[in-house]
């Protein structure tokens, strides 16, 4: 697995979203999206995964054989090398049931905040609600209404979303 940037700099939050794809070795990154606090597009790449593709999980990644053909992409490697420039030790990374995109991903990160795990599941553990119930519930958003599969920039975007809602309820409840 590979660890990100030690270097010292001053604290950011970053929203991720990766799509996967089952692969001959499993399920293997396909797609990542970064957005800022502010939602705004940090980094955006489709992943070429190292193993043959069996399976793009199109229904959910929105990802085609197409896709690797006609537009440009990079390595698990290569998406490596750019995150060193983006997360760094102190980033706050917000995602949605974040050990599978950083499984995928091969990444170890310490400062994170899972929204499966804030806005849990009213049966408990090991029940989650998905984000697209979260979005709709606490955003009035509705999201992943595609049938071509989830935009990972609006997931990443909608994970940001959900902690500031509940950063601003929770400041609210407490006065």
């Amino acid at each position: 697995m590979y660890n990100v940037n030690k270097n010292k700099h001053a604290n950011t939050v970053l929203g991720l979203d990766c799509e996967m794809c089952y692969t001959m070795k499993g399920l293997e990154v396909c797609k990542i999206a970064i957005v800022n606090i502010n939602g705004d597009l940090v980094y955006y790449t489709l992943v070429k995964p190292d193993n043959k593709i069996i399976d793009y999980n199109s229904r959910f990644s929105g990802v085609s054989e197409k896709d690797f053909t006609n537009k440009k992409y990079r390595s698990l490697k290569e998406v490596h090398e750019d995150l060193k420039n983006i997360v760094f030790c102190d980033t706050i990374v917000i995602g949605h049931g974040l050990e599978n995109d950083l499984r995928v991903l091969k990444l170890i990160h310490k400062n994170i905040i899972d929204t499966s795990i804030i806005f849990p599941h009213f049966l408990g553990l090991p029940f989650r609600r998905s984000l697209r119930s979260l979005a709709l519930s606490y955003l009035n958003k509705p999201i992943q209404f595609e049938v071509s599969g989830h935009d990972s920039r609006e997931d990443a975007k909608s994970c940001i979303e959900l902690m500031l809602w509940k950063i601003r309820n929770d400041l609210i409840n407490d006065l």
